[in-house]
């Protein structure tokens, strides 16, 4: 469970940067600081209310909530996957939004009714919502969830097939490479002196890659130069999310980001854009169906990833080791699936050959029994 500070925009003592923080970081990730050009606390504090309520990840424990004192804060509790469960259809969802909103009038801020059904409205449009908290809030809030038309009760996620493999090259030379297990990822720069002392961050709920100092094998000259100058501005970095749907990448830093994969569909260069939502990188859906078509005709193996270029544009007729910062990501499940499939293959193309070369064009298999070391017996074929 957390606090977060719940004071009225309307009081003498409201303190803007403080009381406000995480409302105004909330309202500034969704392009939405300012209101006709002027701070609206109340505004940011009702967009990241209904982002909590709307989230399955996050319940509020009413009866811990102290809202008559001096600095009073609401409670909210992480929802463990477990008991996250139906996603209501929408008449029920705004039924019981009613039913909440005359349960609470008397705790609620009055400047928070006015801004709700504007914003309900922007957040029912968005088929990827991307919660993350921004500066000091960063590592403490972070979901991804998927806002399904349709009215199915839940998705069911495998968390055993979400990993990646991340591999950070500085001017073609290797200077990092990582597996994360788990559905999210930051890939970040962190300056040395706030890089924690131990690896601890790594294993946690959401894990981070910092991206190295360069090493001082790289040779110098005004391309060094430049890859020092660009990393302060990948701090903040890059997400990744796996969903059912596909890997999902939310640019943060203020540096450039570009990006190629082999489910694109436009020549173009595809530049990740800060302030919108999530961009699919890698689609599950059409790498299934080119996995199918190579177990049944073979070819060319459908590709298990995607690169990105931080500061410089790259579009898939470029060398990416001429880059600056380049950071390749592979899914290990989707590698052993193309690896499975090109071994299923392969074995199908030797009987096929065999058979060809068999008088009567075709196989007998044959089993025999083989002692073991152990002195167990084990079935081999024969041909």
């Amino acid at each position: 469970m957390f606090r977060i500070p719940w004071k009225h925009a309307g009081k003498q003592d409201f303190r803007k940067d403080e009381d406000a923080a995480i409302f105004k970081a909330w309202a500034e990730f969704k392009g939405k600081l300012t209101d006709g050009g002027q701070d609206n606390p109340a505004a940011w504090k009702t967009r990241l209310r209904c982002a909590l309520n709307k989230s399955p990840e996050f319940k509020e424990v009413m009866d811990r909530a102290q809202l008559d004192i001096s600095e009073p804060y609401k409670v909210y509790r992480l929802v463990p996957i477990s008991e996250q469960g139906v996603v209501m259809p929408e008449k029920k969802s705004r039924e019981k939004a009613s039913r909440r909103s005359k349960r609470r009038r008397s705790d609620s801020d009055s400047d928070d009714a006015s801004d709700d059904k504007q914003i309900k409205r922007e957040e029912a449009t968005s088929q990827l919502v991307s919660f993350s908290g921004c500066g000091a809030y960063a590592e403490s809030f972070h979901v991804f969830l998927l806002a399904r038309e349709d009215n199915d009760s839940s998705v069911s996620i495998s968390t055993a097939q979400d990993s990646f493999n991340v591999a950070v090259y500085y001017l073609g030379q290797e200077v990092l490479k990582r597996q994360i297990q788990g559905t999210d990822v930051r890939i970040t720069y962190l300056p040395s002196s706030l890089i924690p002392p131990t690896p601890a961050v790594l294993k946690g709920r959401f894990p981070r890659i910092p991206l190295p100092e360069p090493p001082s094998t790289l040779p110098a000259g005004p391309e060094l130069q430049a890859l020092f100058t660009l990393l302060p501005f990948m701090e903040k970095g890059v997400v990744l999310t796996s969903t059912p749907q596909g890997v999902y990448g939310k640019r943060f830093c203020q540096g450039r980001v570009f990006w190629t994969g082999p489910h694109t569909t436009m020549p173009d260069l595809h530049k990740m854009e800060r302030n919108t939502e999530p961009v699919l990188l890698f689609n599950k859906e059409i790498f299934k169906q080119q996995l199918d078509h190579f177990r049944s005709n073979g070819g060319e193996p459908p590709q298990c990833g995607f690169t990105l270029c931080f500061g410089e544009e790259l579009s898939n007729s470029e060398d990416p080791s001429k880059k600056l910062i380049i950071v390749q990501i592979t899914l290990p499940w989707e590698e052993q699936q193309v690896q499975n499939a090109q071994s299923i293959f392969e074995s199908i193309t030797i009987l096929q050959s065999l058979a060809s070369q068999s008088p009567l064009g075709e196989i007998t298999l044959n089993l025999v029994t083989v002692p073991s070391p152990t002195n167990e017996s084990i079935g081999c074929g024969t041909f």
